[in-house]
């Protein structure tokens, strides 16, 4: 493998992970009858199984054992189940728009986390592509039409979206924090199986039948974003915080792609500039490091 390909490979990864994250729209719409907390259990237990067998068969174990900054992978955990709930919540108060909306403003937090916590100083050409990024997403989720609504649930829904938000960005930033201790694949296991604790009670009181019903697709979607989460993890421990949060973005974008190919909902004009926009910045932050 040539410099320039190594080189390019964690953007690769970042942008292949968040393309298939962008899937999960597609899963919950084909899940029935099951609360949130039930649903994150099924994807994070297929997951934690996946990585353990994965491992297993290639004697990875034991870069599984954890050493140091353990406090850590416990945060890793809990803020990934954190964003979890609080962005499917946010999803079933207020809709996808303002869920989205609010979870893609985590590189707004990284960018203002990464330099004093990681040290990561600030690149010259970072203004730009945060711009287009943050004008990426206002345009897809057209938050002038959003405001209007006032129903009682909305608020409830905005303050989930902000957590949502406010954590993804804190994910991002530990992620990095960890990458020099821990392999992608190992956060990965620590981060699906402290979030699996965390969404035990809800688990607990679902139905046997409704799990059984739903088992196909949850078997399918627990792989998918397990799988995803991996290259994901692998690829952003090797980029700068603030550029990954960015090329996160390309999400939304694959999210609205599968929207509208798969589900058939409509592809409104100012939601394709918004696309535009994002994968404009996601290219500007890959070939400017």
């Amino acid at each position: 493998m040539s410099v320039q390909e190594k080189s390019l490979k964690p953007y690769s990864e970042v942008i292949t992970g968040s393309i298939i994250y962008g899937t999960i729209g597609v899963f919950l719409d084909r899940i029935q009858d099951m609360s949130v907390g039930s649903i994150l259990f099924s994807r994070f237990f297929f997951g934690l199984c996946m990585i353990f067998i994965y491992l297993l068969l290639n004697r990875g174990l034991s870069q599984l054992k954890p050493e140091k900054k353990k406090r850590y992978l416990l945060l890793l955990g809990l803020l990934n189940a954190i964003t979890g709930m609080c962005y499917f919540s946010s999803i079933r108060y207020s809709g996808v728009s303002v869920a989205v909306l609010l979870l893609y403003t985590a590189p707004v937090y990284v960018n203002l986390l990464a330099p004093s916590i990681l040290g990561e100083h600030r690149s010259s050409n970072s203004f730009l592509p945060l711009l287009l990024a943050i004008s990426g997403v206002l345009l897809i989720t057209r938050p002038g039409e959003i405001l209007i609504d006032t129903g009682p649930d909305f608020q409830k829904g905005l303050v989930f979206g902000l957590m949502s938000g406010l954590s993804f960005g804190a994910t991002i930033v530990t992620i990095r924090y960890l990458k020099d201790d821990y392999s992608g694949i190992a956060q990965t296991f620590w981060l699906t199986g402290i979030s699996l604790l965390f969404m035990l009670p809800p688990a607990l009181s679902t139905p046997a039948a409704v799990f059984i019903k739903n088992f196909d697709i949850l078997l399918l979607f627990g792989l998918t974003v397990t799988f995803a989460a991996v290259i994901y993890l692998r690829g952003i421990s090797g980029i700068r915080a603030q550029t990954g949060s960015i090329l996160a973005l390309v999400e939304p974008v694959s999210g609205i792609f599968f929207d509208v190919t798969l589900l058939k909902n409509p592809l409104y004009i100012s939601t394709f500039l918004g696309c535009i926009f994002i994968l404009t910045a996601a290219y500007i932050v890959s070939k400017g490091e």
